[in-house]
């Protein structure tokens, strides 16, 4: 097998400022004298021995973290393993600029113009939905790495696979436990007002009050704030046993944990996170402050599961930094691409590829063990983690507890489950039924 990898250098991206198609990436790396386009790593015609690879991330536009640690997680596994056998995987890496109709735009080209057996990605939830919507209209199949809870729910399709994430509230179920666990009856969260944060603030709550724990303020923030000083303070003021918050990851989570700091909070009272409030960015961003905060992910990077010990160590090696929840879930994504491939013994499309991937052994998987329920959602472990200072000075996150075989019900009956609202502001705990 070869694996031939068409993309942008992510310092090379940011030093020419462009967005891109394919086209752009290739003639961005085309050495002098070699016409745009020109294959240099592999010979194929696109047929039977080739297995065409498209992935929609975001290179641009605010979330472009997520899509360069994507590609990150991607182009690791490819570079260091051979491969199925028999076929050539080739790759091309689209930017979706956080923007969910340049997403399907790029999409679309993927399938109509550079003939993909597959779609991975994106990560935002609204550009998710509709390249899930628009594979499952075309017939391809589309490894989903959003958080969105009705990619695999409410709206689920045999087409989409989620691989590279998990349900919004599914990791956040395990939060709440957490909390019930340590003995918190009353809690308070904040969360940004769209469907991530009703999401995340929905998982946590449900599992908190399904257990006998009382929800007894909820704070909403628009996405756009630059500010989050008064929501901190009620927070403060609500005095509640515990705080559960959910910001995405972006400027909000550095805001929290410095208001957090600046009014004491972090010292007298537990705060449980999502993932991304604790995710690199911020960390590097606040600094010593972080040390102690706990949060929930699919993803922890000191965990001895699976092969994660051998990735962790190869991706600081090639990248320099530490391997983030979306690099690990690319990552997984192509450890599921390949086993698929090699025990099918032929390249495989669609609804075949789905189930093959669902059926495959991946005794090595970075996240541990790995399975899926029949409306395509992952099941695996989920960590409670806390923020500590390794030798190095580096920030990074370790696993306190773990929770095994985690599913996107929780421990809710999936009929009852699918049969109730999404999550929204005014919909927060699947007990309210």
């Amino acid at each position: 097998m070869r694996s031939r990898i068409t993309r942008l250098p992510r310092r090379s991206f940011v030093a020419i400022g462009i967005t891109a198609s394919a086209a752009i990436y290739l003639a961005a790396c085309t050495p002098p004298g070699q016409e745009e386009g020109d294959d240099t790593s592999a010979e194929s015609d696109g047929g039977a021995d080739t297995f065409r690879v498209g992935l929609v991330g975001s290179l641009t536009g605010f979330a472009s973290a997520t899509g360069e640690d994507m590609q990150q997680g991607w182009d690791l596994y490819w570079e260091r393993n051979d491969g199925p056998a028999g076929l050539t995987v080739e790759s091309i890496f689209e930017d979706a600029a956080s923007d969910p109709d340049t997403a399907l735009t790029k999409a679309t080209r993927l399938v109509e113009e550079e003939d993909v057996d597959v779609i991975v990605g994106p990560v935002l939830a609204s550009s998710a939905l509709a390249v899930a919507d628009y594979a499952t209209e075309t017939g391809v199949a589309n490894l989903s790495q959003t958080s969105a809870d009705d990619i695999t729910q409410r709206e689920s399709s045999p087409l989409v696979l989620r691989t590279g994430a998990l349900a919004g509230s599914q990791t956040t179920f395990a939060a709440g436990q957490w909390a019930i666990d340590n003995g918190y009856e009353t809690a308070a969260t904040i969360c940004p007002d769209y469907a991530f944060g009703w999401d995340g603030c929905g998982g946590f709550v449900s599992a908190f009050e399904a257990d006998g724990g009382e929800v007894i303020e909820q704070l909403w923030y628009p996405n756009s704030a630059p500010d989050l000083s008064n929501y901190v303070a009620q927070l403060a003021s609500a005095d509640a046993d515990v705080i559960f918050s959910g910001t995405t990851g972006g400027s909000d989570a550095g805001n929290f944990i410095r208001e957090a700091s600046n009014l004491g909070l972090l010292g007298s009272t537990p705060i449980v996170t999502g993932a991304p409030t604790t995710s690199s960015g911020p960390l590097n961003d606040v600094g010593d402050i972080s040390i102690g905060l706990k949060s929930a992910a699919y993803y922890a990077p000191d965990s001895e599961a699976g092969g994660n010990p051998e990735f962790r160590e190869a991706y600081e090696e090639e990248y320099g930094e530490i391997a983030s929840i979306y690099a690990s879930g690319a990552y997984l994504t192509a450890q599921l691409v390949d086993a698929a491939l090699e025990e099918a013994g032929e390249k495989v499309e669609g609804e075949e590829l789905i189930e093959t991937i669902k059926e495959a052994d991946v005794p090595d998987a970075v996240w541990g063990d790995v399975s899926f329920d029949e409306y395509n959602g992952i099941v695996v472990p989920v960590y409670i983690r806390t923020v500590q200072q390794r030798d190095d000075g580096e920030l990074w996150n370790v696993v306190e507890e773990r929770f095994d075989d985690v599913s996107q019900f929780w421990t809710f009956d999936p009929d009852e489950w699918l049969e109730s609202p999404a999550f929204s502001q005014d919909y927060q705990s699947f007990t309210d039924q």
